[in-house]
């Protein structure tokens, strides 16, 4: 299966316009996984695509700034948005942890902290259960390691797609992406996560998808025009002191 060729770049530091909206994630392979270790101390995770061995799928926060219920961007579509991946005192996440495009909407996965990848839930790219629409091509981003690296794609299929940091799924680094206005019902986004996944992946794509079916079956006359799913702003911490920008 031929795999779209997504764009990677580094973003230049210097540069005054802002990011080229889009998500940030994780990809991991066999091969690189000692690449990830070496740049993220202190991760020591192991083959992408395989629970760890040490029985340790619990995600723990260093803080209580990062939260999961609000760390949404969700009810308002648009045509091009950023994701951000990082890792910092509350762990390892993509921010914001669910988006919402338009179909033909791009999300851009830019690299803030650490060493993570973008991966479909998809057999063909990952060693899990389908978690997108059966219509749409999965995708895996390179490994990203060097800040300012980022990752684009464009999703023309309506649906809702799930998605990984392979080398981090046990720490929980999992997001969702909402293309459209699709119907909740046969999403297999939607459906209940394995149970040979990581606790923390599971406890996150549980909460982000039961957050993603309310807004879907509200549709679009429900919505508060926030471009919030949950009527608020978002309170998480960057350790790295920087703002957050849509």
């Amino acid at each position: 299966m031929n795999l779209p060729n997504p764009t990677r770049r580094r973003l230049l530091a210097s540069g005054g316009s802002g990011l080229a909206v889009g998500l940030a994630g994780c990809l991991g392979g066999s091969d690189d996984t000692t690449e990830a270790d070496e740049d993220d101390p202190g991760d020591e995770t192991p083959d992408a695509g395989n629970e760890s061995d040490d029985g340790d799928d619990t995600h723990e926060h260093g803080s209580n700034t990062h939260d999961h219920d609000t760390d949404h961007e969700i009810g308002q579509p648009v045509s091009e948005i950023t994701v951000e991946m990082t890792t910092n005192d509350a762990g390892k996440h993509f921010i914001p942890h669910v988006v919402h495009v338009e179909p033909g909407g791009t999300v851009e996965w830019v690299l803030k902290r650490g060493a993570h990848d973008t991966t479909a839930y998809h057999p063909d790219v990952y060693n899990g259960r389908q978690r997108i629409p059966d219509e749409a091509e999965p995708w895996a981003s390179d490994h990203l390691s060097d800040e300012g690296e980022t990752f684009s794609r464009t999703f023309d299929v309506e649906g809702v797609y799930d998605y990984v940091c392979a080398p981090h799924e046990r720490d929980g680094m999992v997001g969702t992406v909402v293309v459209g206005w699709p119907d909740p019902e046969g999403q297999p986004g939607l459906e209940p996560p394995a149970d040979d996944r990581p606790d923390a992946a599971v406890e996150g794509l549980e909460r982000y998808n039961e957050r993603v079916r309310e807004v879907l079956e509200a549709g679009p006359d429900g919505q508060s025009g926030d471009g919030h799913g949950d009527g608020g702003g978002h309170d998480h911490d960057h350790s790295d002191g920087s703002d957050h920008e849509h």
